[in-house]
Formats: structure tokens, C-alpha cells, sequence
């Protein structure tokens, strides 16, 4: 069973990365409920989290009516098992200068989800992958018995492909490709380059595949030291 944490130290916030994606849903004082993507700028413990005015709002976000808003925070952390962190809190203020920016109450309570059970293991590994009829080619970065990250070149829309089925295939030096189902659970964008989270689909991949990738992952980490 996956256990759930309650903590009231505001330096679990550490365990997010400035600029990670930010997930917020809003319940503004005129009544109107939205929810939109953001970004980490920081935060002052104990006092505020900043986030960026998210550059798409929805069309139910009013500036005059966000001020005392009340908010439910999710965001990915930067932990070994990649757990979600969530809190609710109220919107302090919108700020203008020198960017626009949602300053929010800093939580008196957050709590943190494990959203893997495995290790992750740092890899460098080629791949190519098909997504609603896409084919791209990117990098995988880590791997975990659970799923993957991958690079990609490329800005992805993750409200068009996240949730969404996904056949992976792994280039392995001096061994046969390694082909893998699952689907995408996690998308980070930043500037004109993407990172998926793929989990790997129970019967996607077989066991022994699971223990070559491992192995050749652990491999690759012996040689960079």
C-alpha cells in the first residue's frame, strides 16, 4: 500500500526543483474553479511560495478576484522515489513586477505521496518512442523496475499526451533493442526541451528484459566513476 505522509516542516519544500512544474487548482471568492499549470520561482519559509501567472490561464482566472483564493498545490519532488508533494493554502497576491507571479500563503500542513517504489538508477540509453501517432527519439535518463525518464529535443504539450499509451524502444550497446508499453505519467517542460515519466506496463516488458535493463543501467553507472 502506498503510504502517505503528513508533515508540518516548511523544509520539505526543499525536496522541489526551482522551475519544476506546479500544479494548482483554484477556488476563487466570486465562486469560479479552474485549474492551470505553473512553475516553481521559490519561496520564503514559513511566510509565501511564489509561482509563475500561468501563460495560459483559464478562462475562469480573474486577476481582480484571485487575492484570498483558495488553493490546492501538487507538484513532483526531486526525491529518490519521486514522490508528490500537495498542500492547501490561500492566494496572498498577484504580483506584476519584474514578472508576473502568484504569491501564495506558505502551508501549515503539507503532505507527500511516494509515486515509486523503486530506486531510480541514472542511465544514458537511446531511444525511440510512438505517442498519438508521433514517432520521436530521445534519451532515457534514469530507470526504475517501476518505469523510466526520457529526454526529448523537443516542447511537448502535456495536456495532449499525458496519460497516454506509449511503445518504447531502448538502444543497448552491443545487444538487442529492448521494446517496452506504457504510459505517460509525468511531462516537464522547460524551454524548447521535454522529460517524460513513463511507467512501464506490467505486461509490456518481461522480467528478464527488467533485470538487462538493470544490469546494463548499474553498468553504465560504474562507468562514470
Amino acid at each position: 500500500m502506498t503510504s502517505v505522509s503528513l508533515s508540518t516542516d516548511q523544509n520539505v519544500l526543499n525536496k522541489m526543483d526551482i522551475g519544476s512544474r506546479v500544479i494548482i487548482e483554484v477556488t476563487c471568492p466570486n465562486g469560479q474553479s479552474a485549474q492551470a499549470n505553473s512553475q516553481l520561482i521559490g519561496f520564503k519559509k514559513g511566510h509565501y511560495v511564489f509561482i509563475e501567472y500561468p501563460s495560459s490561464p483559464p478562462l475562469e482566472f480573474n486577476k481582480i478576484y484571485l487575492e484570498g483564493a483558495d488553493v490546492t498545490f501538487r507538484a513532483i519532488t526531486n526525491t529518490t522515489h519521486c514522490d508528490v508533494i500537495a498542500f492547501k493554502t490561500t492566494i496572498h497576491s498577484v504580483i506584476y513586477r519584474p514578472m508576473e507571479m502568484i504569491c501564495l500563503h506558505a502551508p501549515s500542513s503539507i503532505t507527500m505521496k511516494p509515486i515509486r517504489t523503486h530506486r531510480r538508477i541514472e542511465s544514458k540509453f537511446s531511444c525511440n518512442l510512438s505517442v498519438n501517432e508521433q514517432n520521436l527519439t530521445g534519451v532515457m535518463r534514469d530507470f526504475s523496475f517501476g518505469g523510466c525518464a526520457i529526454a526529448l529535443p523537443s516542447k511537448l504539450s502535456p495536456d495532449s499526451l499525458l496519460n497516454k499509451k506509449i511503445a518504447l524502444t531502448i538502444e543497448i550497446e552491443s545487444l538487442e533493442p529492448i521494446s517496452v508499453r506504457g504510459e505517460i505519467k509525468n511531462i516537464d517542460v522547460k524551454e524548447s526541451q521535454s522529460k517524460i515519466g513513463v511507467m512501464f506496463d506490467t505486461d509490456g516488458i518481461s522480467e528478464s528484459e527488467l533485470q538487462t535493463l538493470h544490469h546494463q543501467c548499474v553498468l553504465k553507472g560504474w562507468d562514470k566513476q
